[in-house]
């Protein structure tokens, strides 16, 4: 340019030459800017952020001094050509990015955004260009002009000038090129890293480009540390080394004491839950293993047993006198008693031997390696000597000596040819015949209590099948008013027409299915019929409403045990779509009495409008001052107080007036005789039913009397 000047170009030649140095200037800065900024922007957090920013700053002022030296242009369709290059779409958002970073800091742009700024100041390069080449045309021109005047020497400077732009424009554009490639390919490379894809990040290409593309792999290691941790914690392997490892900066430092609350939440729970399944296997009082734990550990010995060839042992030990100390002393006193025997039993067995808890005042002690069965006697008579000794328990009123003893039962198998429910039931028959035959005594289980489980397991079987069968039926006793000899209600009876055998009575079959859940499958089965088949004698009759007769359903422990006991009864009473007042459930006093928990069931039930009779009462040990407290509506007297002893009269009346009291109303069971019911009368009782009264009715028997109740004819 200086030569051209000096061989006598023109001043428009030599202006139009300036522009383009002009828009050259521009071109030249436009990418160090981008880059630098990009630089500045992956690097923030780092400590390289102010070096960078201060590298950025630089570049950006180099373009803003370029354009403002642009306004100098002297050729007006140039000056026009580089006034729009600042208000294209692309230059504006450039623009606003930029200028924005100048007075706010690092922005957190997207990589959404951040692929746009890239396009951005691709096409804001690009367009300079376009510029540039104009401006290289315009000067040709010009100079083309001049050299019909100008000697040779200045045409040949000018085009020497030409060739140099030209090179230098070419060279430009090659930078250009390149750089937009790198950062074309870098943002793709951040847009897949945006998507949650950790890809190897390239770090080739300018200076300032490899510059971010460091950064941006450095970002991409700590994403993976990240991902590695949280693999680690999902895995569960909280021992795992890269969860001790921290990211650079105060977003790693947080990172980091995040995942360290995370695995402290993790070995809190781990702790948590082997505290819960300690629990879930030992019974809270005693920590001894509790009935499920043992059945368990039963098994499990067995299956040993059955590798090795070897015998195992297993005995019952069941409390006498228990129920005394409770009832005497309270069940804190109870308790008491309980972790005492616990720790004593502990103390007599051998080491190796298990002492479990089943529930209540039933105990087991699980022995393997049994070399005779008299070693298992000898060691039952230990425990029966270790729980008779006297210790004294602390009560409201001060320490006070108690007294328990025990019955054991004992059952050894050989080679765990049986399974642990066998076992125990073994030895639960034989701790059952220790009871029977003086308390205080070791039974071994023989051949004559097998044949009685075998039995017992045989009608269970039977029964089983019965119920599928349509074997067993319901007959219906009638319930009738002692004053008036209306009829109150039926009584449900199950009967079971077993096969080669015959009718076979409650007795006959209800205890077997008692000692296991087929009891439930029984009482659910007799609901049912019983519920249905009111209903359908009240659409026969047309007893609207929530009055006219009830029906009693007997219903065991074990059922009224369920958790889900009022939904199954609330189901029964929906399908057949009876009012809830017409059914009376009964439970045995005996099971109140041993079963506490069953009364919180007990009050649901009456929630839902059902009405509850404490049956066989007088046989348990219910005394009458509890009765208002139980949740209860009807007390059934048991038929063998109903006798002509003047103290079992008394006793009956007792028990009328006082239930009477406790606001109850009061049915006496197994009136055989009509001066029985005659008493009953005098003594004010509610209701009555026995063979005196009716025998137990068939569906069509009882739907007949119930038409001649309903036609005004009395109950005979």
């Amino acid at each position: 340019m200086v030569a051209a000047a000096s061989s006598g170009t023109t001043t428009a030649t030599v202006a139009a030459i300036r522009d383009v140095r002009l828009v050259a200037d521009l071109a030249a800065a436009l990418n160090p800017d981008a880059v630098d900024y990009l630089g500045w922007l992956v690097g923030a957090g780092t400590p390289e952020a102010p070096t960078r920013q201060w590298a950025w700053l630089q570049s950006h002022s180099a373009v803003a001094l370029a354009r403002q030296n642009l306004r100098s242009v002297t050729d007006p369709a140039m000056l026009a050509e580089t006034t729009d290059l600042a208000v294209t779409s692309s230059a504006r958002v450039l623009d606003q990015t930029l200028s924005l970073a100048t007075t706010s800091g690092v922005p957190e742009l997207t990589s959404g955004q951040l692929r746009a700024l890239v396009l951005a100041a691709s096409a804001v390069t690009q367009q300079t260009f376009d510029v540039l080449g104009d401006a290289v045309d315009r000067a040709a021109s010009s100079a083309s002009r001049d050299g019909d005047a100008a000697a040779d020497e200045r045409d040949a400077t000018l085009l020497v000038a030409a060739l140099s732009v030209s090179l230098t424009v070419l060279t430009l554009w090659l930078v250009g090129r390149q750089v937009t490639r790198s950062l074309r390919r870098l943002s793709e490379q951040a847009e897949e890293v945006s998507q949650g894809r950790l890809v190897d990040v390239g770090v080739g290409g300018p200076r300032e480009v490899r510059s971010v593309g460091r950064a941006l792999g450095g970002a991409v290691a700590g994403l993976r540390r990240i991902q590695a941790q949280a693999g680690a914690v999902a895995r569960g392997d909280l021992a795992d080394p890269v969860l001790d490892e921290s990211l650079p900066g105060q977003l790693g430092e947080v990172v980091h004491a995040s995942v360290q609350q995370l695995v402290e939440a993790f070995r809190q729970r781990d702790r948590l839950q082997e505290a819960l399944a300690h629990e879930a296997a030992h019974d809270p009082l005693t920590d001894l293993p509790n009935r499920a734990r043992a059945l368990q550990l039963t098994t499990a010995a067995l299956h040993r047993a059955r590798r090795t060839g070897s015998a195992t042992g297993l005995l019952f030990v069941d409390l006498d006198g228990f129920k005394a100390v409770n009832d005497r002393a309270g069940h804190a006193a109870g308790d008491a008693v309980l972790r005492a025997v616990g720790s004593r039993m502990r103390e007599a067995a051998r080491a190796g031997d298990t002492v479990c808890r089943l529930g209540g005042d039933e105990f087991v002690v699980l022995v393997e390696a049994v070399a005779d069965v008299s070693e298992l006697a000898a060691l039952g008579e230990r425990l029966v000597a270790a729980v008779s000794l006297p210790l004294t328990v602390a009560t409201p009123t001060g320490p006070r000596p108690v007294t328990v003893g025990a019955s054991v039962g004992v059952a050894l198998a050989q080679d765990g040819q049986v399974d642990g429910d066998e076992l125990l039931a073994q030895a639960d028959a034989a701790v059952y015949r220790a009871k029977h035959a003086g308390r205080g005594r070791v039974e071994i289980f023989d051949d004559g209590l097998r044949a009685h489980i075998d039995e017992r397991r045989d009608v269970e079987v039977a029964l089983r099948r019965g119920l599928a069968a349509d074997e067993v039926h319901v007959l219906y006793q009638p319930v009738v008013d002692v004053a008036g000899g209306a009829l109150v209600g039926f009584e449900a009876l199950a009967r079971w027409e077993r096969p080669g055998v015959g009718l076979l009575a409650p007795e006959a079959f209800v205890p077997v299915a008692e000692q296991s859940d087929l009891i439930c499958e029984l009482d659910r089965w007799v609901l049912a019929s019983a519920v249905g088949q009111l209903a359908r004698w009240r659409a026969e009759h047309d007893l609207a409403g929530a009055g006219g007769p009830t029906v009693s359903v007997n219903v065991s422990a074990r059922f009224l045990a369920e958790p889900r006991v009022t939904d199954t009864v609330l189901a029964c009473l929906v399908e057949a779509g009876l009012p809830a007042s017409c059914l009376v459930l009964e439970i045995a006093e005996r099971a109140v009495v041993e079963a506490p928990v069953l009364l919180s069931h007990l009050a649901s039930l009456r929630g839902l409008g059902v009405s509850v009779a404490l049956d066989d009462f007088g046989t348990g040990t219910t005394s009458i001052g509890a009765l208002r407290h139980l949740p209860v509506d009807t007390l059934k007297v048991d038929g063998r107080f109903l006798s002509t002893d003047p103290a079992d009269q008394r006793l009956v009346a007792l028990m009328v007036a006082t239930a009477h009291a406790s606001g109850l109303t009061v049915v006496a069971e197994g009136v055989e005789q009509a001066a029985v019911l005659d008493r009953l009368a005098a003594d004010s009782c509610d209701a009555a039913q026995g063979f005196h009264v009716s025998l137990p009715l068939t569906v069509a028997q009882a739907s007949d009397l119930l038409r001649a109740e309903v036609s005004g004819a009395p109950v005979g």
